[in-house]
């Protein structure tokens, strides 16, 4: 018979006994995911990371400030304000990188990754923080020589600037701040190893660090008493700015995820898995990159996700259970933008950002 000949199936074979097997095999092999219900707007906010990280790198803030404000005396212009000022930096960047290392790592319950990536931010941060000071202070005393220049008079000690002089100042205080906030953001890229989180976080570091750095000083004409207190005013400016880098951490991530697995179904139903390795582990070991607990179904390492340059291929690890895509049990299968995962009975929805070209 020629190659292009049309194949012909007739009733018989259509109905035949071997037929009506290969069906029934194939349904005993499929897993239909059931009904996926849409997750609540709250959920979906709780679960993005601009919201978490920035949560949680506000709190950051918060406690560097904390730590370090006990030594802060507004009233000493000695070496305890000098030691104090010099502090500020690497102590806040060290909590801001702690808490937003550890932040993926407790959103997925997974304590080891964030243990892990939480004590690299510290020291990332606070390592970093130190080195930057030398920068920072340059920049901000230059600025600070051309904010005097354009002052009125000599203005009363403490006293802030107004008009322009007052913007020059902001200008480089944002711009100090913007580089302390760079190593804040690296913790859990170096952590993980992955140099696309690293990029993420440098470039949402600048950006936070900005952001929070322009509204400090603004925060400070506000929150600084009649006497020249700022202890409520550097509480504020501090949160602001963790919270700003985590902020600008998430947003990046979201700007420049290309592709990633949604939480269906499953213990952590809304939460997105952005796919940033060439080899993504699926499984119920702590050290996979996508951790699936409390489903006795899933192996420790259950299915594997290669990158194979911008193809997107998923492998079943020969787990008992099985992997399906689509309700159809697969050993190996390149994905779809929308196709279902299921492992165990968890859900996972797969989405791939077409490329412009």
């Amino acid at each position: 018979m020629p190659q292009d000949a049309p194949l012909k199936i007739d009733s018989r074979d259509l109905f035949s006994p071997q037929v009506e097997e290969y069906l029934e095999v194939q349904t005993a092999l499929g897993r239909d995911a059931g009904e996926v219900a849409p997750q609540p707007l709250l959920v979906r906010v709780i679960y993005s990371s601009w919201f978490y990280l920035s949560l949680c790198s506000a709190l950051g803030g918060f406690c560097g400030w904390a730590l370090l404000e006990p030594f802060f005396d507004d009233n000493d212009i000695g070496h305890g304000r000098i030691i104090s000022g010099l502090l500020m930096f690497p102590t806040v960047a060290g909590f801001i990188g702690l808490f937003l290392g550890a932040a993926e790592g407790i959103m997925c319950r997974n304590a080891r990754r964030a243990c892990l990536s939480g004590v690299i931010g510290l020291g990332v941060g606070f390592g970093g923080g130190l080195v930057a000071l030398i920068p920072t202070e340059i920049i901000f005393n230059i600025m600070r020589v051309i904010s005097a220049s354009f002052m009125k008079g000599q203005p009363a000690p403490g006293a802030m600037p107004t008009g322009l002089a007052l913007l020059i100042l902001i200008m480089g205080r944002a711009s100090a701040w913007a580089v302390v906030s760079i190593p804040a953001g690296l913790g859990q890229g170096i952590a993980l190893r992955e140099k696309k989180v690293v990029m993420n976080g440098l470039i949402g570091g600048v950006l936070g660090g900005l952001l929070g750095g322009l509204l400090f000083d603004p925060i400070s004409l506000v929150f600084v008493t009649a006497d020249g207190q700022a202890t409520a005013s550097r509480a504020i400016g501090m949160t602001v700015i963790g919270g700003m880098v985590g902020l600008f951490v998430g947003l990046v991530e979201g700007w420049t995820k290309t592709a990633w697995l949604l939480m269906r179904k499953g213990p952590l139903a809304g939460k997105q898995f952005v796919l940033f390795k060439d080899t993504t582990i699926l499984g119920s070991s702590p050290k996979s990159e996508i951790y699936l607990f409390k489903d006795d179904a899933i192996e420790p390492r259950h299915a594997v996700i290669h990158n194979r340059g911008g193809r997107f291929e998923i492998e079943d690890c020969e787990s008992p259970d099985g992997t399906y895509v689509n309700g159809i049990a697969i050993k190996k299968q390149i994905l779809q933008s929308g196709d279902q995962i299921v492992l165990g009975k968890t859900v996972l929805e797969f989405s791939l950002r077409e490329s412009q070209t």
